[in-house]
């Protein structure tokens, strides 16, 4: 077998990505979730940051330099990051958790391709037909759902209509944001910021946040054993912080619209997991909402898949 070529590569890291995601949202949600979730963020990221900094310092001091020259990305990187997690938690607040992250998958994709339109260089329109169809479908599924959840059948909506819009439009800016974050990635690591420093100074808007968040007690939990909050920890540096290093290895290996469409392939994944588990408990419209979706996102990601492998391989 020969050497695999660098679309193949970026299309590995991007599965890694999303098969961990979706078993940390599966079989780890429950222990994660006894903690405060800003100290677990602030912990796990906190100390996976500084890690990826200190290496930076010691062993690739020269990418300091292209930070600094390159500081409104990093800001951009920072601050779409941050701004995504917020809306997120905003969203599945309000709102039936498998709608929200559903939406906020397939939003990203869709926003790389309208940030194209715009003009934005990192980012691609969809490169063949397949592609093309599946987002359309993909986008079918996502309106969907948000119909469903203004009409009050699906599983859960933490008050009324306005309630329900809000929770959409959250998980949706939400999308957005990540798929900036996406953009600003590829910006960088077009200009020569590597992976790992990349990875080590994305996360300090981030981190003023979670603190601020643990001191005000907005997600406060019953203390736990300091083994328990190290196993947590531990976990948490394997689901959490590694699959967002995964996204940065793949973003220096195929493009952002790659990257996005198989994203949006997690809520399936999620989907085919709970039903190993027995644990699926949606409403019969947003089963039907997510039949669609899954539908869409599975063609957009052959497609892209397809288009990420011949151009890499053309390389």
């Amino acid at each position: 077998m020969g050497r695999l070529s660098l679309g193949q590569q970026g299309l590995i890291w991007c599965l890694i990505f999303v098969v961990l995601d979706a078993a940390q949202a599966v079989y780890f949600g429950g222990i994660l979730q006894r903690l405060d979730g800003f100290l677990m963020g602030g912990l796990v990221f906190g100390l996976s940051s500084i890690g990826c900094i200190l290496w930076t310092v010691f062993r690739r001091p020269q990418q300091l330099q292209v930070v600094f020259d390159n500081r409104p990305s990093v800001l951009g990187v920072n601050l779409s990051a941050a701004g995504g997690w917020m809306a997120y938690f905003i969203a599945i607040q309000v709102i039936e958790p498998a709608v929200a992250f559903t939406i906020f998958s397939g939003v990203i994709p869709l926003t790389t391709i309208v940030a194209k339109r715009m003009g934005f260089a990192e980012a691609q329109s969809s490169r063949n037909g397949v592609e093309a169809l599946g987002n359309g479908v993909l986008t079918l599924g996502m309106l969907l759902l948000a119909a469903f959840t203004l009409l009050g059948w699906s599983g859960f909506v933490r008050g009324g209509i306005g309630t329900g819009l809000l929770g959409l439009v959250f998980s949706a800016i939400a999308g957005i944001l990540i798929a900036m974050m996406l953009l600003y990635s590829k910006r960088l690591d077009l200009r020569g910021l590597e992976p790992v420093p990349q990875f080590g100074f994305r996360f300090p808007i981030y981190l003023v946040l979670t603190a601020i968040g643990y001191a005000s007690g907005i997600d406060a939990k019953a203390a736990v054993p300091f083994t328990d909050l190290l196993y947590a920890v531990a976990i948490g540096m394997v689901v959490l912080a590694f699959p967002i290093y995964a996204v940065q290895k793949a973003v220096s290996l195929t493009t952002s619209l790659t990257i996005s469409s198989v994203a949006a392939i997690a809520p399936l994944i999620v989907f085919g997991l709970q039903v190993l588990e027995g644990r699926v408990d949606y409403s019969n419209s947003t089963s039907v909402g997510l039949a669609v979706y899954f539908m869409g996102a599975i063609i957009a990601a052959v497609g892209s898949a397809h288009a990420a492998t011949r151009k890499k391989s053309l390389a």
